[in-house]
């Protein structure tokens, strides 16, 4: 479960304001955002980046504020970039990647069998295509055991079999008991992988849909409404 309480973060200007959102575990949430700061700021908070706010983020029932390490073990922060030095193999990668979820050699096979990524293993990370590099990605966090994720915009750019691919393994997650909150700005791919979605405007949540009502609206006037800077 993913818990969002009465959530303030203010700089300059008020970034993040009275917000609340709880997650159960077999859901996914869309947070829908118009602008990056507020998106940058909510993953700066998840990986214990950002530590001046008001109001509590938890994680399975526990406050991860003065346990960032509980935050870390208990949710994963996914996004598309590419952090990894340039010239390090996949296998290396993997490698480490699984030590750290100390699984068994045939676990890691039958992940890397289910994301199409035996045939990379001596590639260098600069020579992947962004399709197999967010395969990649998604495989190595799948690794990690965790219940809770904060996956931003993964979805952005790709082509429409990685997209279908993508929710699949989104509604096996939550089949499996997995809490998601997606961090967008996509308000045709939202619905598609969320049971609810929320439209977040500087700062405020102002709108939250259920997904299958959200279906029989209009899209592109919701964006228009929502998310289109003014």
């Amino acid at each position: 479960m993913i818990q969002i309480l009465d959530l303030h973060l203010k700089k300059r200007i008020p970034e993040i304001s009275s917000l609340n959102i709880q997650i159960e575990a077999g859901e996914c949430y869309v947070l829908l955002s118009s602008g990056e700061t507020a998106v940058n700021h909510l993953i700066n908070i998840f990986s214990g980046l950002e530590r001046d706010f008001k109001g509590a983020v938890k994680i399975d029932g526990r406050d991860i504020r003065g346990n960032w390490k509980l935050g870390r073990e208990k949710a994963v922060c996914l996004s598309c970039d590419r952090e990894w030095p340039p010239d390090m193999r996949v296998r290396n990668l993997i490698a480490f990647s699984r030590e750290r979820a100390e699984i068994s050699a045939e676990e890691l096979e039958e992940i890397l069998i289910k994301f199409n990524l035996e045939n990379h293993a001596d590639k260098r990370l600069h020579e992947l295509e962004e399709v197999d590099w967010r395969n990649i990605l998604f495989a190595l966090v799948l690794l990690k055991g965790c219940k809770n994720y904060i996956i931003r915009d993964f979805a952005r750019g790709m082509p429409l079999d990685f997209n279908l691919e993508f929710k699949k393994h989104i509604q096996q997650m939550k089949q499996s008991g997995f809490s998601i909150l997606y961090l967008s700005d996509d308000v045709f791919f939202a619905p598609e992988i969320g049971d609810r979605v929320g439209f977040l405007r500087k700062g405020k949540l102002l709108l939250e849909l259920k997904a299958a009502r959200m279906k029989k609206m209009s899209l592109r006037e919701l964006y228009f409404q929502f998310l289109a800077e003014k």
